[in-house]
């Protein structure tokens, strides 16, 4: 029940027939879907509705979470980060890599290396598909303009949860930047890091405590803290990249939210630096959800068949993207895009809404956020799945999606994150703290295709399959022909 009761606490002055139902709520495990739909809806109609749901969210959490210092049980938000520190000081580990940088902006895609006029074009078409948002693609051309900008000069890059598939270390250390990099202890994990950084052409810093290099941020935050403020003579961002499923994925989002504020409280001109799940829910503006029904309008024969399809099962089959327009304070309609797995569970939705609490509220503190929704990628959780879902997954650009290698996606975010960085757009004074998620996406095409990606799950399964059976059929009969190739 606790995201139940903090969902309830952060909307209760904006919509207390919405903090009512979930309070009074009999199946929250099937309903938290609804409501967070309800809460998104509710933060795009007005900017001060949109903070004050994150204020009162994040304040939930922490009066509800308790921390856990050796004997003493505090509730989170009566932890003075300055006194727990004293006692739990960490030394550094540091590792200079050995390469020469990349100098130029390449992207690894399908076994080669984009770059210059190549990687335009590629870029060019992602954007025409409607696979990346205009804002991302021409992000990331100014980093192809600046080279230079790669090795982040002048920063200092905080990465929480090294070894996420899609977070920026790898790229960083190539391009030769200076990064700090907080993981959880383990040996094997640290020999993997360090063996990368070695590789590399940037410098690598850990902390090291008495069990070896590596801090876990649930148990050990306020030590963190002051570790990544002792190591901030540049400029810091601190990215934050880690995760974990279950109960722990909240533990964890809320111990990263309490290292954000207080890094963010010491520097001033501190940036913050996250990515958005995929499967998650956005409000978008106009232009996407036109883009989306465009797309419905130029089916041809095909969309009869999707459309009787539709009508046999309503709810599972082929379902609108987008129906009704939301609008906020000043007119402007938004759409709602729902991309919630039914299966991950409330604990999952709260984990990713609490760091785009924290984004909003450092926007409007003045926090330069770079905050980038990431594209479905073909982590390594997924590759070792069989089933239903990696066919939806084989079938997917049937559907105007892509799915992404993670080297490509983590790349590319890389850069955005760069170019963030390096030439931050201000914000306008009466812009919309919600803006912030849909501007310069990276969806994948799921935003501007016509149908909610759930209910093409089925079809593209299906899909999947057939086209499995084929390859494997050529495969028996020594096919070699183009399509197996392909």
């Amino acid at each position: 029940m606790f995201s139940a009761a903090v969902v309830a606490d952060a909307v209760r002055a904006f919509d207390a027939d919405l903090a009512q139902s979930v309070e009074t709520c009999r199946d929250w495990r099937r309903d938290y879907h609804r409501v967070f739909r309800g809460m998104t809806a509710l933060a795009v109609s007005a900017p001060a509705i949109s903070l004050g749901i994150a204020e009162a969210g994040l304040a939930s959490v922490r009066h509800m979470l308790r921390f856990a210092a050796g004997w003493e049980v505090s509730p989170l938000d009566a932890v003075d980060v300055d006194a727990e520190a004293a006692g739990a000081v960490l030394d550094t580990g540091e590792i200079i890599g050995a390469a020469a940088p990349v100098t130029r902006l390449e992207v690894p895609w399908r076994g080669r290396l984009l770059a210059g006029p190549e990687l335009r074009g590629q870029l060019a078409g992602w954007q025409d598909r409607g696979i990346l948002e205009p804002e991302f693609v021409t992000a990331i051309e100014s980093v192809i303009e600046h080279p230079e900008w790669l090795r982040l000069p002048g920063f200092r890059v905080t990465v929480t949860g090294a070894e996420a598939e899609l977070g920026p270390l790898r790229p960083l250390l190539t391009w030769g930047a200076d990064v700090l990099t907080v993981d959880r202890p383990g040996r094997a994990r640290w020999t993997r890091l360090r063996a990368l950084a070695e590789a590399s052409a940037g410098s690598l810093r850990f902390p090291v405590s008495e069990a070896g290099p590596g801090v876990d941020i649930a148990r050990g935050f306020p030590a963190l803290t002051r570790w990544i403020t002792a190591h901030s003579d540049e400029r810091p961002v601190l990215g934050l990249y880690a995760g974990r499923p279950g109960a722990a994925g909240v533990r964890v989002a809320a111990a990263s939210d309490v290292l954000a504020e207080s890094v963010l409280r010491r520097h001033p001109d501190a940036a913050l630096a996250l990515l958005g799940s995929p499967t998650d829910t956005y409000a978008v503006p106009a232009a996407i959800v036109a883009a989306a029904r465009d797309h419905l309008a130029r089916r041809g024969i095909r969309g009869t068949t999707q459309d009787l399809l539709h009508r046999v099962a309503p709810t599972s089959l082929y379902r609108l993207n987008y129906t009704r327009p939301i609008f906020d304070a000043e007119g402007g309609a938004w759409g709602l895009f729902d991309n919630l797995p039914s299966l991950a569970g409330p604990g999952y939705a709260l984990a990713q809404r609490l760091p785009r609490w924290r984004a909003v509220l450092a926007r409007s503190a003045g926090h330069p956020v770079s905050f980038t929704v990431a594209p479905p990628a073909w982590t390594a959780a997924l590759s070792r799945e069989t089933g239903w879902r990696t066919a939806a997954y084989r079938a997917a650009t049937h559907f105007g999606i892509e799915i992404f290698d993670p080297d490509t996606a983590r790349t590319l975010l890389a850069a955005k994150l760069v170019a963030d960085l390096m030439d931050p757009e201000p914000a306008a004074a009466v812009d919309n703290p919600e803006a912030l998620f849909a501007t310069g996406a990276a969806h994948g095409g799921l935003w501007r295709q016509p149908f909610a990606p759930r209910s093409l799950l089925a079809p593209a399964a299906v899909s999947g399959a057939v086209q499995e059976v084929r390859e494997r059929a050529r495969g028996l009969l020594g096919g070699e022909g183009p399509d197996s190739q392909a």
